[in-house]
């Protein structure tokens, strides 16, 4: 993974949590995109991606497969998360804060199972 792509990230996670001052949910929504983005373009291959085996841990990058049950119930959690937050009317800054880096710290994860698969 070049330099760019990891400064390119970490600008783009603190603009989602300078931004949830001002727009919590729409940054809160915007986390879970950029994540969801990245394990989607994970596959190399033209198969769609089964949801279902990414939330049990079983994630395909390029040629080798990860098994990480805890990294899959993270990702189940965070999916949960956020739509339990949306129904709350006023959610605390604190608590999209707090989702934000929960969603950047799995990014990462994901980053450093794509770093060991090249």
């Amino acid at each position: 993974m070049d330099t760019s792509h990891v400064k390119k990230a970490s600008t783009e996670w603190a603009s989602l949590k300078k931004e949830a001052t001002l727009f919590p949910i729409y940054s809160m929504r915007k986390a879970w995109d950029v994540l969801e983005k990245q394990l989607y373009g994970l596959s190399t291959t033209t198969q769609k991606i089964n949801t279902d085996s990414i939330m049990q841990g079983k994630i395909e990058m390029g040629k080798i497969t990860v098994l990480d049950p805890r990294l899959g119930n993270l990702i189940h959690s965070l999916e949960y998360t956020r739509l339990g937050i949306e129904t709350i009317q006023s959610p605390p800054v604190s608590m999209i804060l707090e989702y934000i880096q929960a969603c950047e710290r799995v990014h990462w994860i994901i980053d450093n199972y794509r770093k060991l698969a090249s």
